[in-house]
């Protein structure tokens, strides 16, 4: 298997850095931990994001550091978790993964004495897991659904937009529609994204389709989408078809959604993850552990987001 997956492994970046000119020659010859790091879905902003960060921190510290992206192939990511493990790496990455679909490799790593660190890849404490650090998919829900229940007081049809692949945004769904039908509201559809490089896109011919079929007073109040590719998707759709009234919210805080509600008009918030605080966190239960091999004594720590609307979209 771990021959399978070196002809696999799909490498996006390779960096190593050290104290001095033969550190950086060859840094795992001079010593410095080598960090293999995974992910499903570097086509999207927010995990472009977060595994820039972690990679730009950790080569910073002279770590000599891969990013592996399986383009929400979990087969080929478990196949390359097994050839990291092959090569004897000092310490894994877990970026925005499922536990369900990467419990394989995960295990492998375990068996093989290699401590594995997560980036947002659950939303409950994780046993092989050495730490995951994630947003509170909780509070990003209820605060983003919050906006479309507060700027529709008399109730309505919602449209979701979510992501079943994705723990975290799983949840959101979860949290977003027992919320909405909490406070009268009915959800009126339900599309889950199948391919998140294509979230805008897919997004986009969802609502757009269902506003067709939908016109005038039959449309829905609001859309509610697990994170901003998909937003975004949906606020296109929603100005295409001259829909007065329908109110978008999701999740993450990118760039483009929070210009986007800074202009006013369909796309009403977001909520930015703070991916500093996360990757930060993650990175110094690292450093520790290379230094005296001392892993965190709590492996899942969940850190809150920040609402954003109109009012301080240009803080931002």
């Amino acid at each position: 298997m771990a021959a399978a997956a070196t002809a696999a492994v799909s490498v996006l970046a390779l960096t190593g850095c050290g104290g001095g000119s033969d550190a950086t020659a060859d840094p795992e010859a001079a010593g410095a931990p080598v960090v293999a790091v995974f992910t499903a879905s570097y086509a999207t902003p927010a995990v472009k994001t977060g595994v820039d960060m972690f990679e730009e921190q950790a080569t910073e510290k002279g770590w000599q550091v891969s990013v592996s992206d399986s383009a929400n192939d979990y087969n080929k990511l478990n196949a390359q978790l097994q050839d990291a493990i092959s090569r004897d790496v000092d310490a894994i990455v877990m970026g925005y993964t499922s536990q369900e679909k990467t419990s394989l490799g995960v295990s492998a790593a375990n068996d093989a004495g290699i401590p594995v660190f997560a980036i947002d890849a659950g939303v409950e404490p994780y046993k092989p897991y050495a730490l995951n650090v994630t947003s509170d998919n909780t509070q990003l829900a209820t605060a983003s659904a919050q906006a479309i229940i507060d700027a529709n007081p008399d109730g309505g049809d919602v449209l979701i937009v979510g992501w079943d692949s994705h723990p975290g945004i799983r949840l959101r769904t979860d949290v977003a529609t027992e919320l909405f039908e909490k406070n009268g509201f009915n959800v009126a559809a339900n599309h889950q994204i199948q391919s998140p490089g294509a979230a805008q896109e897919e997004a986009l011919s969802f609502v757009q389709d269902y506003l067709q079929s939908h016109p005038g007073e039959q449309a829905p109040v609001g859309v509610w989408a697990g994170f901003d590719a998909a937003g975004f998707g949906a606020v296109q759709a929603v100005e295409s078809a001259g829909a007065e009234g329908v109110a978008v919210a999701s999740m993450n805080g990118d760039d483009f959604a929070i210009a986007e509600i800074a202009k006013g008009g369909p796309f009403i918030a977001t909520v930015l993850q703070d991916w500093p605080a996360i990757i930060g966190k993650v990175v110094d239960a690292m450093d520790i552990y290379f230094k005296d091999g001392t892993l965190p004594a709590t492996n899942h720590v969940e850190i809150e987001g920040t609402p954003i609307t109109e009012a301080n979209a240009n803080e931002f």
